[in-house]
Parts: C-alpha cells; structure tokens; sequence
C-alpha cells in the first residue's frame, strides 16, 4: 500500500482510499468489530502518511 510522496497539499491515492474507508466506517452502528476495523485502518494511516510528517524539533 505503499505510495511515492506527493507534492505538498496532494494526497496519495492510498490515502485517499483509507480516509474513504474511514468515512464509511463511522456511518457503521458502534461496535466492538467496528472499533477494531478502526483501529487497524489507522495503523495503515500512519503507515501511509509517515514519511510527511518532519521531526519534532
């Protein structure tokens, strides 16, 4: 799922996807399946959008 960096303010296309996904699973009833379905979804996130994200000064 990896993606090559974009130009500042674009997204990448595997970004998009998972925020879709995000979008559609806070439209779910609240659950225990959903909490976790979120949880790994963020993992990807993180994944994703480590590589924009600077050190902390």
């Amino acid at each position: 799922m990896s993606s090559p960096p974009r130009p500042h303010g674009q997204v990448t296309p595997a970004l998009e996807d998972l925020n879709e996904l995000i979008r559609n699973l806070m439209d779910q009833p609240a659950d225990d399946q959903r909490s976790a379905t979120y949880s790994e979804l963020l993992a990807q996130w993180a994944e994703v959008t480590r590589d924009e994200v600077g050190p902390a000064a």
